[in-house]
């Protein structure tokens, strides 16, 4: 007797609002956040996976499907269960995320008149930050 091959498929942990138009609202965040991270995803100016993040964290307060859609994904599935398991992030994801913070800080610096020079400096205090906090998550 041959045993067919199964897929695994990863249950969400989903925590859904009572409330039904609670519920559409973060439908529709978790599109548009879905929407923008897919842009993100081929513009290099814009990140992806915060809003991949958003759109999950949304869909599991608003529907089951669109939640076990995205956590079954076949490229944001995996970050997106390494998130909801231990906040972990790829080593990789790190420090591209850290580069790309850099190269755009450092374009600000170069391309914002000197009289608001002050807020290319408190980017790059907030991106440091971010970096700071990034690399104290686990690796997935």
């Amino acid at each position: 007797m041959t045993q067919s091959k199964k897929a695994f498929y990863y249950r969400p942990k989903t925590n859904q609002h009572n409330s039904p138009a609670v519920r559409w609202a973060f439908l529709i965040l978790g599109w548009v956040c879905f929407v923008l991270g897919i842009i993100g995803a081929l513009l290099p100016v814009m990140p992806t996976a915060p809003f991949i993040l958003l759109a999950a964290g949304c869909w599991a307060r608003s529907s089951r499907r669109f939640h076990f859609w995205l956590i079954n994904h076949k490229y944001f599935g995996k970050f997106v269960r390494d998130w909801e398991d231990r906040h972990a992030v790829p080593l990789y994801a790190k420090w591209l995320a850290t580069i790309m913070m850099s190269i755009s800080t450092t374009m600000l610096f170069f391309n914002i008149p000197v009289d608001i020079v002050w807020v290319a400096w408190l980017v790059g205090a907030v991106c440091t930050g971010v970096a700071a906090y990034l690399f104290r998550l686990p690796n997935a």
